[in-house]
């Protein structure tokens, strides 16, 4: 805890020392606080800074690290009250249950931000992509029941393995929406390839089931063989992060290989309900300019394409040779957090 003089006010000033008697009583009054230390007593001259403008009181709060974010609330609520009625000084606290419950509240800031922005602005790329409402609500979907699903099945695995559980929601819900979007798409984008080509409807699902059904699968063991490689770091939160997006693929390649199927056989035509005009013409007329200009010269030389390609990548790869990977610690905490301002 950080008592800190405004203007010319320093330790030993009345106004200094009336701050620390009222902010002592409040936390040992706490039934989740113990050891409360305070700069006044003797024994605690170590507790002053050297300008004598600062100075700490310490406290232990009660609990593992979880717990302790709970139980820590009073202390801060403690802190509020301090500062509010001594507003000739600086009142902060800072410490590992506050900082913890700090970056909890801010993930969960970011999570929903996540759910505001991403949601509407995936449905809009869908509707360019499938030009009707219908077709790109069904991508949005699965990505969402895959993240529900995850998120459920991360309880009972979090009692076998440590999960950060503030950072893994907003990866979950990133992912598992763009590995649904993405599954959807192969498997409704091949029906309905199939199903303008002339097929009908049965047909051209089981030929989508029979070449998209196989690549979601292919694909997503291979993102989950990918992030297992996570658990080796021996860190906490790659576990997480590893755990979290092999549990969204996973319930994604499921939903898409039994649901999805499902759902687009019963809609049948159905599926292209609310079109969008212009965007749904478009894309009856298979028009694809620049998608076609590329491939055509891909397929025309592909030979250079490859090399193009390769070399391409390879000079994207370059900056990793020199990148250096650190632990930033409190440093990389987000500015505009209280806690970074003690």
């Amino acid at each position: 805890m950080l008592v800190q003089g405004k203007g010319a006010v320093r330790f030993g000033d009345p106004a200094f020392v009336a701050a620390v008697n009222d902010l002592v009583p409040r936390l040992q009054a706490i039934p989740t606080v113990s050891d409360v230390q305070s700069p006044l007593d003797v024994a605690n001259r170590d507790l002053i800074a050297a300008d004598g403008r600062t100075a700490m009181v310490t406290f232990k709060v009660a609990g593992d690290e979880n717990e302790a974010q709970d139980n820590v609330t009073a202390a801060l609520a403690a802190t509020t009250a301090a500062q509010r009625a001594h507003p000739q000084l600086r009142v902060e606290e800072y410490g590992t249950a506050s900082a913890n419950k700090a970056l909890g509240q801010a993930f969960a800031n970011d999570f929903r931000k996540a759910e505001y922005t991403s949601l509407p602005v995936t449905l809009i790329i869908l509707v360019f992509a499938f030009g009707s409402l219908v077709a790109a609500g069904i991508p949005l979907l699965l990505g969402l029941t895959a993240v529900f699903g995850a998120l459920g099945l991360l309880g009972p695995f979090s009692h076998l393995i440590p999960v950060s559980q503030g950072q893994i929601d907003s990866v979950v819900l990133l992912i598992g929406l763009a590995v649904g979007v993405d599954y959807s798409m192969f498997y409704l984008r091949r029906k309905l390839d199939e199903r303008h080509a002339g097929m009908d409807n049965a047909t051209a699902l089981a030929r989508a089931a029979a070449t998209s059904g196989r690549a979601v699968l292919i694909s997503g063991l291979t993102v989950m063989t990918a992030m297992a490689g996570m658990f080796l770091a021996g860190n906490a939160v790659f576990t997480s992060f590893g755990l979290g997006t092999i549990l969204v693929v996973a319930v994604a390649i499921i939903g898409s290989l039994t649901v999805l199927p499902a759902v687009i056989a019963k809609l049948g035509d159905r599926v292209e309900a609310g079109r969008a005009p212009i965007i749904a013409r478009r894309r009856a007329e298979g028009r694809a300019p620049v998608w076609g200009f590329i491939v055509d010269h891909v397929l025309r030389l592909p030979g250079l394409s490859l090399a193009l390609g390769v070399a391409l990548l390879v000079a994207l790869a370059l900056p990793a040779l020199s990148m250096h990977t650190v632990d930033p610690g409190t440093v990389g905490l987000p500015r505009g957090l209280a806690i970074m301002h003690t």
